[in-house]
């Protein structure tokens, strides 16, 4: 067999056959100048590419309306080459809220929309297009940021937020709300007088429920009178310190997707809501998620597009869900906002692993993580450093993962606010020991009241989980490191706990509201 190219007609058939080609030429790249434009010296390389300053803003904005443009584009735009082409989409009907944490994503997506001029400055305002101004995409924006410095202990952003945004001169108005106003019944008629409503609604006299995390079964009772005066926040952190330091990111993770959805639909006109995550925190969530319990609903909370429908007895329209950044690591945001100088002004840190107080054995894994999204984060980092493909390859598997059947067709979790899998009670109680008999675990001497409802069948397998501890041993630690049998519920729980039961039968009611019911029936004095 001859491995070099024969002279023709010299060699045999057999031999002219075998012959291996020529190696063809590799065309060798010159990393120290950009590829896109091929004139100016490189500075960064992304996915073996290497770019300028110029250049990387362009891919990362390419990257952007990869994401964002299709979904807003008529739905007759059948052919994808249209859908998902860089001509900017028309004008939508309603109003943009954009979710702003401060963190490289939220930071990156805001500055790329203004800029862009994708948000306009208000109804009304006309466009100079002598000056260069293109028409807006969404005529009037909101900037919504949720603070949960109070909540963890730590220095609060709000303030410096809110003049960071209005010093961008754009029309955008800002909405900064607490964590702990999920405990606050006045919450939700702030939000309709700061979008402009008249008269607002009165303030709502609901009152949230207490839980009993002793009883596996979650029972429900009115709260207690003690409790009824407390502030907010002290009933946010005697949440927090009730649940094991594994289940507080989980439930701080619910309490920020509330706030945001009431902002949404207190908010007038509005129809798009942009989060900013980037494809490094899907990553995160698609391992966690699955770790949890969360794999039956990954596919809504993953997706880069989710439409909720409208709510029934309300002047919602319904919203749209978007997630811009869906294809964009948080290192390419971190150095888009290096080039603009926002690297000073942006933190990545959420915090929440140190909500609640420190208990002796409260750090379980290594380095003293407690919480697996904080062990996920720490593992997918590391993994990225010699491994650069391990984002994309883990986005690539979440993107397979198909929800099943219809989201309005199945019933919602009180918690996540997310469609429920069927069988989670009777799934958990085969894969755990949820109790003990009576001589290894004696019932207390004085037992609570009768519940008016129990939590435990309405939940998911996730929430179901955040809310009990997975081990008996787990359970008898938690009941003696403090009280955890008259805990309140924020508002919005008993809010989806009325809506499973059919609009609130057989729920506790407050004094005021059954005083209400029942005024035409009162013998004045």
């Amino acid at each position: 067999m001859a491995c070099g190219n024969l002279p023709e007609g010299q060699g045999t058939e057999n031999e002219e056959q075998v012959n291996m080609p020529r190696r063809r030429k590799v065309r060798r790249v010159d990393k120290s100048i950009c590829q896109k434009c091929q004139q100016v010296k490189s500075l960064y390389i992304f996915r073996n590419i290497t770019y300028c300053k110029p250049c990387l803003e362009a891919a990362i904005f390419a990257r952007i309306t990869k994401s964002l443009h299709p979904p807003l584009k008529p739905q007759r735009s059948t052919s994808r080459m249209a859908a998902t082409s860089g001509h900017r989409p028309p004008p939508q009907s309603g109003s943009a809220l954009v979710c702003l944490s401060s963190g490289c994503g939220s930071t990156t997506m805001l500055d790329l929309l203004l800029s862009k001029q994708y948000i306009g400055k208000g109804a009304g305002i006309p466009i100079d297009r002598t000056k260069g101004e293109k028409e807006p995409i969404w005529s009037k924006g909101y900037v919504v940021y949720v603070e949960f410095g109070g909540a963890l202990n730590v220095e609060e952003r709000t303030k410096e937020i809110r003049e960071w945004v209005e010093q961008r001169q754009e029309g955008l108005e800002f909405i900064g709300v607490r964590a702990e106003d999920v405990y606050d019944p006045a919450f939700k008629s702030r939000l309709r007088q700061l979008g402009g409503a008249i008269d607002g609604e009165e303030v709502s006299d609901i009152q949230p429920l207490s839980i009993n995390l002793k009883d596996s079964d979650l029972p429900l009772f009115p709260v207690a009178s003690s409790t009824s005066t407390t502030t907010p926040l002290d009933q946010l952190r005697t949440l927090l310190a009730s649940l094991p330091p594994a289940s507080r990111p989980q439930i701080l993770s619910h309490i920020l997707s509330s706030l945001v959805t009431a902002v949404a639909h207190a908010l007038p006109n509005i129809s798009h809501v942009l989060l900013g995550e980037t494809s490094t925190r899907q990553a995160q969530r698609l391992i966690s998620g699955t770790a949890s319990g969360r794999g039956w609903q990954l596919p809504l909370e993953l997706s880069a597009v989710r439409t909720e429908p409208p709510v029934a007895g309300t002047e919602s329209r319904g919203l749209v869900w978007l997630k811009p950044l869906k294809d964009l690591t948080t290192k390419e945001a971190a150095v888009y906002c290096h080039i603009k100088g926002l690297s000073q002004w942006t933190r990545n840190d959420r915090k929440w692993e140190v909500a609640g107080p420190v208990g002796k054995r409260d750090a379980r894994g290594k380095g003293g993580v407690a919480s697996l999204e904080m062990l996920t984060e720490q593992f997918i980092a590391g993994l990225s450093v010699t491994h650069p493909s391990t984002v994309s390859t883990i986005n690539r598997t979440g993107d397979k993962l198909v929800f099943p059947g219809k989201e309005e067709e199945r019933p919602h979790c009180p918690v996540c606010q997310l469609p429920i899998d069927p069988s989670a009670l009777e799934w958990k109680s085969r894969t755990g020991l949820t109790s003990l008999p009576t001589k290894l675990n004696p019932m207390p001497a004085s037992t609570p009241s009768t519940p008016e409802a129990t939590l435990a069948p309405l939940l998911c397998y996730s929430c179901l989980t955040t809310f009990t501890p997975p081990t008996v041993v787990s359970k008898a630690r938690l009941a003696e490191e403090g009280n955890v049998e008259n805990v309140a519920l924020p508002l919005w729980i008993r809010e989806g706990v009325e809506r499973r039961n059919g609009g609130g039968a057989g729920m506790p009611v407050g004094r005021e509201a059954m005083k209400e019911q029942i005024k035409d029936f009162l013998i004045g004095e």
